[in-house]
């Protein structure tokens, strides 16, 4: 099933997703479904039951026409949904086989960090299909001088999780005519040691041109065929995390995969994921 999901709550951080997944459905051409979950009080008589729940989807649809109206995409196939139950087992429910599901957070702390509550935290970690997070503040490019928010940066290892990655990345530059960043980062005790190396240290300059033999490998295996301007190789020289942190404030959105290997040493959420998610200037979206 095509379509986007994305989880609503009358909050501000879900208002901006609400408007982001908007213009990614418009963007798609495919239909979005706003979810909102809604678990009723118990011990209230069936009819008193039923008058809640109308009037959570009043306030769902009331919610959606204003997106609708803010944001001008009046032509997108909107509908909204109000799932009954466990917000997580809600969400993940609503978002079986459909081609994204978008949440929003928002910044806290002084450090600004998107600090993951529970419930974003298991369906990012759940969900089976891939998951856009939304910051409220800080919701795209912040570098005013190369800010280009149809830059898509992408974390590149030579995992099968990072090949969908660098699939992902290269429908979303391809579709809005933006640029695909392929951004390896690598340090010398991921790679190390090179071939034909052992018991000296090579120069670092070998150490760069290995990397990128397997960032040329890694775009190559994924079938990526964007014309030359619109891809980008970047390689890194430190720790994953930092890479794509500091790539995503000139970017329109990062994508990641779930799990990697090579350069991106154990890329697990709640590892370099979940500090790209927490830390991330632009929109990051997860890839299973």
């Amino acid at each position: 099933m095509h379509g986007v999901v994305v989880g609503v709550s009358g909050s501000p951080e879900a208002d901006v997703a609400l408007d982001w997944a908007l213009a990614e459905a418009a963007s798609r051409a495919v239909p979005l479904t706003a979810v909102m979950a809604w678990t009723g009080p118990r011990g209230v008589q069936p009819h008193e039951y039923q008058d809640l729940l109308e009037r959570q989807r009043e306030d769902l649809l009331t919610l959606l026409d204003t997106a609708v109206r803010r944001t001008g995409l009046a032509d997108v196939e909107a509908a909204a949904q109000v799932a009954e139950g466990d917000p997580p087992e809600a969400l993940l429910a609503a978002a079986q086989d459909v081609d994204l599901l978008v949440l929003g957070r928002r910044r806290r702390g002084r450090l600004g960090r998107l600090v993951l509550g529970s419930v974003s935290s298991e369906v990012v970690e759940r969900a089976e299909v891939p998951v856009t997070v939304v910051r409220a503040d800080g919701a795209g490019p912040t570098d005013d001088d190369e800010a280009d928010g149809t830059r898509v940066v992408v974390g590149v290892d030579t995992s099968g999780s990072s090949m969908l990655a660098l699939q992902h990345g290269a429908e979303v530059a391809a579709r809005t005519g933006g640029v695909l960043e392929a951004v390896f980062a690598w340090q010398i005790t991921t790679l190390a040691p090179l071939p034909g190396s052992w018991g000296w240290a090579p120069p670092l300059d070998e150490y760069e041109s290995f990397a990128a033999d397997r960032l040329d490998e890694a775009i190559e295996a994924a079938g990526i065929t964007l014309p030359p301007e619109q891809l980008v190789r970047n390689l890194v020289h430190k720790s994953p995390a930092a890479a794509l942190i500091e790539a995503s404030t000139a970017a329109g959105r990062v994508v990641v995969g779930a799990r990697g290997l090579g350069g991106f040493d154990r890329l697990l959420l709640g590892s370099v994921s979940r500090q790209v998610l927490e830390y991330a200037a632009c929109p990051v979206t997860v890839v299973r």
